[in-house]
């Protein structure tokens, strides 16, 4: 139960017509300190952006209403119930936000927002992996709306924190670390690797493919009684969208404990007498299985991997970038650039879970 002498601000979602001309509207409402008004235009577009995305990738809203309830920081979380949603004011009214933070606030609504498709129009069954089905699900429909707003350096960013949360996660587990199809509540795992795979995931097979998984698991199962779904239902409908040339990525990132050792040895460049840059780059790459208590084995390597250049030594802007199959520990490349590169890098964005962040790029010298 909440209660205060709230103001209220108000909007209004518009769906896309239908082919009658029919649009379904939404009452948008934020419950809110009257004091409190700093981060509410995000809350608010952060609604109308998930609604949007939503609905146009995964079906109809159910309600007539979507509310965000402030609540005080004697705890600091976010919940989805049926159409309302209570916020704390600590981790969304009361934000300071600065210009190039992650826009948390945004963030936070487009995850709770997307809990009335995970969660509420498809539950899952209680056991190993329901986490998965709940939580991962929104984490990766929250960071496709943020894909699709903010520039990519930002999604960077947001992407380096869960890695960096999931490897703490990870070395503080006092039980087992478990596959994420099997996860057991471990925020680490469900959150955290859970954004990190999806949002490789779509980036190796794409948006569109990951996204008609989801939807066709959804119209399965929606608002099914018991027996409710499990992950291995939603696997079915995810393996039927990966290639053949990709199928690997299934037992490595979901059902079983994948990390990566990738590092770039050394980097170097020339121009050519037609004005271009001829980029050469030496690496390694090593796969690394992990078992549920932390014992981690090397194993073969066969795997797609990106390489790339910078345009600069901030490593925001790509120049090229490819995927290659590294199939041996250590390998050389080379190719053909148009402008001065200044920084090569393997996997430069950063798609795969590699415990060493800060050794997959060089700044290139001059031949």
């Amino acid at each position: 139960m909440q209660s205060d002498k709230y103001e209220v601000m108000k909007d209004i979602w518009k769906s896309k017509a239908d082919s009658n001309g029919t649009q379904k509207e939404v009452a948008l409402e934020i419950y809110h300190h009257k004091e409190h008004t700093a981060n509410l235009d995000r809350m608010m577009n952060g609604m109308k952006d998930a609604l949007s995305y939503f609905s146009e990738n995964f079906g109809e809203y159910q309600h007539r209403q979507l509310r965000i309830i402030e609540f005080p920081r004697y705890q600091s979380f976010a919940q989805s119930f049926a159409n309302t949603v209570p916020y704390s004011e600590e981790i969304g009214f009361m934000l300071n936000m600065k210009k190039d933070d992650i826009d948390m606030n945004y963030y936070v609504t487009a995850h709770e927002t997307a809990h009335q498709w995970w969660g509420h129009q498809v539950t899952e069954a209680p056991v190993q992996g329901s986490s998965m089905l709940s939580e991962t699900l929104s984490q990766y429909s929250a960071l496709m709306v943020m894909k699709h707003k903010y520039p990519k350096e930002m999604i960077q960013k947001f992407l380096k924190y869960e890695l960096e949360s999931y490897l703490r996660g990870r070395s503080g587990e006092r039980k087992k670390e478990l596959p994420l199809d099997l996860v057991e509540r471990q925020q680490y795992i469900h959150y955290r690797k859970g954004s990190l795979i999806m949002f490789a995931l779509q980036d190796y097979i794409g948006e569109d493919k990951v996204n008609t998984a989801m939807r066709n698991f959804l119209e399965e199962f929606k608002y099914q009684k018991p027996p409710y779904p499990t992950s291995l239902d939603f696997m079915k409908y995810l393996e039927l969208q990966i290639p053949d040339s990709l199928h690997y990525l299934i037992d490595d990132w979901f059902k079983e404990i994948t990390l990566y050792d990738n590092r770039l040895n050394e980097a170097s460049y020339k121009e050519l007498e037609n004005g271009k840059y001829e980029v050469s780059m030496n690496i390694e790459s090593y796969k690394i299985k992990a078992d549920t208590i932390g014992n981690e084995t090397r194993v073969p390597i066969n795997d797609w991997i990106d390489i790339g250049v910078f345009f600069d030594k901030e490593e925001e802007h790509l120049l090229f970038e490819k995927r290659v199959k590294i199939d041996r520990p250590e390998m050389s490349f080379s190719f053909v650039v148009d402008s001065l590169p200044v920084k090569a890098a393997i996997d430069p964005r950063h798609l795969l879970i590699d415990r060493v962040y800060d050794d997959n790029s060089k700044t290139l010298v001059l031949e």
